[in-house]
């Protein structure tokens, strides 16, 4: 019995050796850049090292998708980078953007996208704050105190005292086949940047009609506001004067039936408008005229532009940073 018990205790002593060991290798792999996957947008933003920009664009999918930023970079015949990224609320923006600052890059002028949907991505976005998107970074206060906010009690507790394991709670993310596939992944080059790959899919005029139902939805949802979301981002505020950024917000276009699907439409951007006024930051609303905002043939759905929505879009804000 003794004997069994010495092969079960050097078993479990070994596993645990090899989930430290696995942990720690994750602990380096993880961090390196060039493993960062290009698929993802938000990994391909924090990955970007020592460039030069006149502007970079920073939001949710909405601002992902609303620029042609080749078109954009010709008309203005300036510099600009898009690191917007899906689900992306303000604690996320201020994280890659400080990822991205912290690479060495430079910008002169952030446009940041804010409307009634960031101010409590949870409650307003389908897709919101992943944790793992961060979970490499743990280490670096900036980006813990963010990630505990999404934690339950009890891996709050286990990453404090085993920060190693947070690799094995999120495993789906930072498995050995994760590590392979990154590693393949790094060895084919990059065709085109990241940002000049339009997300947002051209949709035939005729084909739009048949979503009317869902575009002229009314009175069903109701905007939600977290105070965490809003302190993220006053502080990107703070982060862009520290390093002399220049800091300019705009709404991305959303489809004229939105005022009337959620019930405080109008509440909630007067509250946004609040705080961008208490912060002194210029603002620039909707480049849509009224008729283009109703109109269908520029909507991918109701809070993202189309093809069409997007080069239209483009055209409009250029000026905008030519000036």
């Amino acid at each position: 019995m003794k004997k069994f018990l010495s092969y079960i205790a050097i078993f479990f002593a070994v596993a645990a050796l090899l989930l430290f060991l696995y942990g720690q290798f994750c602990e380096k792999f993880f961090l390196e850049r060039k493993y960062f996957p290009n698929e993802s947008r938000r990994a391909w933003a924090m990955k970007q090292f020592n460039g030069q920009y006149d502007y970079a664009v920073l939001g949710s999918s909405r601002a992902e998708g609303a620029f042609d930023m080749q078109l954009l970079d010709s008309i203005t015949q300036k510099k600009g980078i898009n690191i917007s990224s899906n689900g992306s609320g303000f604690v996320d923006n201020f994280l890659v953007l400080h990822k991205f600052l912290e690479n060495k890059n430079t910008i002169k002028t952030l446009y940041l996208q804010v409307d009634n949907y960031s101010l409590d991505p949870e409650g307003n976005f389908s897709n919101a704050f992943h944790v793992f998107n961060f979970l490499p970074f743990w280490k670096d206060t900036i980006y813990q105190n963010a990630i505990l906010h999404y934690l339950p009690k009890k891996d709050q507790i286990l990453f404090k005292n085993l920060p190693w394991m947070r690799f094995y709670v999120y495993n789906k993310y930072f498995s050995p086949l994760e590590v392979s596939r990154r590693i393949l992944l790094s060895r084919k080059k990059e065709k085109k940047r990241a940002d000049q790959l339009l997300i947002s899919t051209s949709q035939k005029p005729e084909m739009l009609g048949d979503s009317s139902r869902f575009f002229f939805k009314k009175n069903s949802d109701h905007f939600s506001v977290n105070n965490f979301d809003v302190e993220y981002f006053e502080k990107i505020f703070s982060m862009a004067k520290e390093n002399n950024i220049e800091i300019v917000c705009f709404t991305a276009p959303d489809f004229s039936g939105q005022k009337s699907r959620f019930s405080n439409y109008a509440e909630t951007e007067k509250l946004l408008f609040n705080i961008l006024n208490k912060n002194k930051i210029n603002y620039y609303p909707s480049n849509f005229t009224d008729a283009e905002s109703s109109d269908l043939i520029y909507f991918k759905d109701p809070e993202h532009l189309n093809r069409y929505g997007v080069r239209l879009h483009t055209i409009r804000f250029a000026p905008l940073i030519s000036k």
